[in-house]
């Protein structure tokens, strides 16, 4: 299995377009210690021939145009793509926007659980993606079952939080069931090569640390380090919690909370522009890199 990061950053992107914190104005003034990055995506494959999107990121054409593995292929006629299908963790806009992208008369599958569904279905702007009969392919999955996504890839959806976007009209929050609104998933090959991917964990529950224990590399919400972080900036915003992003730093923060798994690769990713942890140099990155961390960056594989 090879995954393959498009963007590690959280909505946003870095820098941020408004932003002149730290780490967007060091990026401005061209810093050697810090890189930009895009909005979080990632790529699976199991066969090296069939590609898997882990949702879809408002940067998305950009991420498809820099990754020559997700290209489509001339020998193959004039429209054509590696892309198999997406497999979304919730309608945050952040994940689904890119969805959009993808509207130029290719059939597009695309796995979700039934509240995002729901959501994106009503939305007329994604009646753009069915231009032409049957273009897209929606498929319902449900936490805890695992489903054959195709070209040997096995996924199992991890339910995280039943948070649904702001953005959701109380009316509709009122209708829906929102069991499953925000997942994980957990990735494996016929071989049972298996790593999880959660850009947005809220907690972590006991049966979820023995989730994680199976896998060799793990992707973990790195969105901020203190639970407070925005606040601190700008008051008057919310706290990470109350985002349903678990921080890193604290006593009972992802670091702390995650030390027992030895022999896991352990990457950060869905990182918010104002994580000190971008900062190369910086005494948070150390932290994490000293407790066997990674901090994920655009264009970054791993192979299991």
């Amino acid at each position: 299995m090879r995954i393959k990061v498009l963007g590690a950053a959280a909505g946003g992107g870095l820098p941020q377009w408004n932003c002149t914190c730290t780490n967007c104005s060091a990026l401005r003034q061209n810093h050697p210690h810090i890189q930009s990055r895009t909005q979080s995506q990632l790529a699976v494959t199991a066969d090296d021939d069939a590609w898997f999107l882990i949702n879809a990121s408002p940067d998305l054409r950009q991420q498809l145009i820099n990754n020559p593995e997700v290209h489509p292929d001339p020998a193959k006629g004039l429209r054509n793509t590696p892309v198999a299908g997406i497999i979304l963790t919730s309608a945050d806009l952040d994940h689904v926007l890119g969805l959009l992208l993808m509207r130029e008369f290719t059939p597009v599958r695309i796995y979700a659980t039934r509240p995002v569904i729901s959501i994106l279905k009503k939305n007329s702007f994604f009646q753009m993606l069915d231009r032409l009969p049957g273009q897209s392919r929606w498929t319902e999955i449900e936490p805890n079952v695992s489903f054959n996504a195709g070209g040997g890839l096995t996924c199992t959806p991890i339910a995280l939080s039943n948070s649904l976007p702001t953005y959701i009209s109380e009316e509709d929050r009122t209708a829906l069931v929102p069991t499953g609104a925000t997942i994980g998933v957990i990735l494996e090959d016929p071989q049972g090569a298996r790593a999880a991917y959660l850009p947005a964990l809220p907690s972590v529950s006991a049966p979820l640390k023995h989730l994680l224990s199976t896998c060799s590399s793990i992707f973990i919400d790195g969105t901020f380090w203190t639970d407070d972080e925005l606040q601190r900036i700008q008051p008057g915003t919310p706290l990470a919690r109350s985002m349903g992003h678990l921080p890193i730093s604290g006593p009972d923060g992802s670091l702390e909370t995650l030390k027992y798994l030895k022999g896991t690769r352990k990457i950060y990713t869905h990182i918010n522009n104002t994580n000190p942890i971008l900062q190369e140099k910086s005494s948070e990155r150390r932290t994490v890199e000293d407790a066997g961390w990674e901090v994920a960056w655009d264009g970054l594989e791993i192979t299991l």
